[in-house]
């Protein structure tokens, strides 16, 4: 049993004795035995500062405080109003300038904060930059978290205020500036993240993954193993599955397992599942399970996969290519050739991790709504699509499952993709109890889908005037071990890859290539941003080759409203590109004229100024993008809305509100969101949060 040791300490000014673990820390103290889940655990390393709480009034990592050091100290965390309610003065500044996003940061931003202001009431921009600079925030940039603090700093006399709530009755309130909706809860540390909470009685799971990314395995009888260590209910493996073994975007590619059945296709990927007590899991190390490998050698990126002789991951896809894009317009050739400048180049980017804040955690508990149903409580950016494919590995109907969303501390395309869903379905059916499981940063950076890799050879052509006569490329997209997004990569890219430009001939083929590496998914912009880095390259190339400004080059070929896209699509409204570009002109021709004064009597130092453009079209890309709300109305007059789009930061519950109140167009008509925002059980499928 470990150790215990008792502790009195002061938490936001109330007295509190505990009996805690010793080897534990202040942030598992006060989330596991004070239940004040406010403090966030984003990478237990004290790199993100999730878990930044005052200790004796300085700013400390709650997870890299050991509890022994906490006897009789004081400790203020984001429950609390804060030293004459600097904290309560912070809240409100937050809400009105929206800083809160999607709230996972936010509570150490707010003890950040109050530290900063505790010492320097009126503090500058610049000392609170170094302030929250030991915070990290992966949605707001920033800039509206600096704000709101500048702003509590000169208001320290000053009448809190508080933006409208959404729920005030308010004529018109689309294209006004109110408070969000779930931005309270975010502020007081109530807002409720998939770590945050389970049934008291659930099991802990803890996933044990390959570190081989190619082999063949063998796993032995666990009965020892589970003798051996009271408090572990039992292993979890393939066999297990009820139906099938396999979940994917499409249905066509369904080709991810749940629990690998003999061989692995990457490192990090499931093998089999520890389930039991926390307690009895963390005296098991992964050595301990029985497990026989035969590593193989693996295919690590595209031209090794793409090699005449390479052994193919799926016997679907005997050459490892998942699937190809293309998209065909002009004569690209004669459009090169009658050019008077061309440029080409080859380009490379890497995997990229999205490095959400929030983990991957949630709970199943089996019959919650009926006999033969499962209900998950997980962070997720697609509650529908995670009830179909939670469904398809139980062997029942989708109506069997629930997906409760809990609050998503970032995504990025990153949650669209199942992760714990599954694997919390099937050991909660097989042990007939409520089980959870919380990544952690090193797991949920090994076995989660990236931004894929690519290679791709380019070229741009222009007449002497600048304007593009031809583009084409060829780009082939690392898309991992399993498909995941990679068709939905593999088509946008080629509609979007000769930029936000007016161009006549087009030719852009792509491919999705399989390896022994991680899965690819969706990460803001599907392909896009890759594709962009070549063509943008090249516009500054051509403009080189021909003697033209950067600026100049890309505000006369830029799309604008009745303007005719590669693909054909005329573009009537949304088109704002050299409107854009016309406002940026005096700046850019600015910023030119002081690094040409400086580069020219600096011989070692240069400056350089930069310009891109990037277009992204919003939705499913040529599908349709259905959606539906429902809206009730009580017997008071409230009207609540139903809604089953997943905020994940972008502020889309509170744009609903918003266009609900005014459709609605009765005066005074407050409407109110519903409390669980994307049930399956109790919303519509309103799609995913994506694009």
């Amino acid at each position: 049993m470990t150790d215990r040791i008792n502790l009195s300490l002061t938490v936001n000014g109330k007295r509190e004795n505990v009996c805690a673990a010793g080897i534990s820390t202040l942030a598992d103290m006060l989330r596991d035995t004070l239940g004040m889940t406010g403090t966030k655990i984003g990478c237990d390393a004290g790199d993100c500062g999730a878990c930044t709480v005052l200790l004796d009034g300085e700013q400390v990592c709650a997870c890299l405080v050991p509890v022994a050091q906490i006897e009789g100290r004081h400790v203020q965390t984001v429950e609390g109003s804060g030293p004459h309610g600097i904290t309560d003065r912070l809240r409100t500044a937050f809400l009105d300038h929206g800083a809160a996003q999607c709230g996972i940061c936010t509570p150490g931003m707010l003890m950040a904060a109050t530290s900063l202001l505790a010492r320097t009431p009126s503090p500058s921009r610049t000392a609170v930059e170094d302030a929250l600079g030991g915070v990290l925030c992966r949605c707001t940039g920033y800039l509206k978290i600096i704000d709101a603090v500048v702003d509590a700093g000169t208001a320290v006399s000053a009448p809190q205020r508080r933006a409208p709530a959404a729920h005030e009755a308010a004529a018109h309130l689309v294209g006004r500036r109110i408070e969000r909706v779930d931005g309270l809860a975010k502020v007081m540390g109530a807002e409720v993240f998939g770590a945050d909470v389970a049934p008291a009685d659930a099991l802990w799971m803890r996933v044990i993954r390959s570190l081989h990314a190619r082999a063949t395995f063998v796993i032995a009888d666990c009965a020892h193993l589970i003798a051996a260590h009271p408090g572990l209910s039992g292993v979890v493996t393939a066999v297990d599955v009820p139906g099938c073994n396999s979940f994917g975007i499409f249905p066509d590619t369904k080709d991810q397992p749940v629990f690998a059945a003999d061989s692995v296709r990457f490192r990090g990927e499931a093998i089999a599942a520890l389930v039991g007590s926390r307690h009895a899991l963390a005296g098991i190390s992964d050595a301990d399970v029985p497990v026989r490998w035969t590593p193989l050698q693996a295919l690590t990126g595209i031209t090794a996969a793409r090699a005449e002789n390479a052994v193919p991951l799926h016997a679907a896809r005997p050459d490892n290519v998942l699937t190809r894009g293309k998209l065909l317009r002009g004569n690209a050739d004669a459009g090169h050739a009658n050019a008077a400048a061309t440029a080409t180049g080859t380009f490379s980017t890497g995997f990229v991790e999205h490095a959400y804040i929030e983990p991957e955690a949630g709970f199943a508990v089996p019959d919650a709504d009926g006999p033969g149903t499962m209900t998950i409580h997980a962070s997720t950016q697609a509650p529908y699509m995670d009830r179909d494919e939670v469904a398809r590995v139980l062997g029942v109907a989708p109506d069997k499952v629930r997906i409760v969303p809990t609050a998503c501390g970032g995504g990025f395309g990153g949650k669209l993709d199942v992760a714990v869903q599954p694997l919390l379905a099937v050991a909660a059916r097989k042990f007939g109890r409520a089980v959870r499981i919380v990544y952690n940063r090193t797991e949920s950076m090994t076995s989660t889908t990236k931004r894929h890799p690519s290679h791709i050879e380019a070229t741009a052509s222009a007449d002497a005037q600048g304007r593009l006569t031809a583009y084409s490329m060829q780009g082939d997209f690392n898309t991992g071990a399993y498909a995941s997004w990679g068709p939905t990569v593999a088509n946008r890219v080629p509609i979007h890859a000769a930029g936000p430009y007016k161009v006549p001939n087009v030719r852009n083929l792509t491919a999705a290539i399989h390896t022994h590496e991680t899965p690819a998914g969706a990460f803001r912009g599907f392909g896009v941003p890759q594709s962009a880095i070549a063509n943008e390259t090249l516009m500054d190339d051509l403009a080189e080759k021909l003697g033209l400004d950067r600026w100049h080059i890309r505000r006369i070929n830029a799309l604008g409203r009745g303007d005719t896209t590669p693909t054909g699509q005329i573009l009537h409204y949304s088109a704002g590109l050299p409107e854009c570009l016309d406002a940026l002109k005096p700046a850019w021709d600015k910023v030119n004229c002081a690094v040409t004064a400086h580069n020219a009597v600096n011989e070692r130092r240069k400056r350089g100024v930069g310009i891109a453009c990037m277009w992204y079209g919003c939705g499913n890309t040529s599908l349709s993008n259905p959606s539906a709300m429902r809206l009730t109305l009580d017997r008071c007059g409230t009207a609540t809305l139903w809604s089953g789009a997943v905020d994940i930061g972008q502020g889309v519950s509170t744009v609903l509100v918003q266009i609900a109140t005014d459709a609605l167009n009765i005066a005074g008509l407050p409407v109110v969101l519903a409390a669980t925002v994307g049930d399956t059980q109790t919303t519509l499928d309103a799609g995913k949060t994506s694009a």
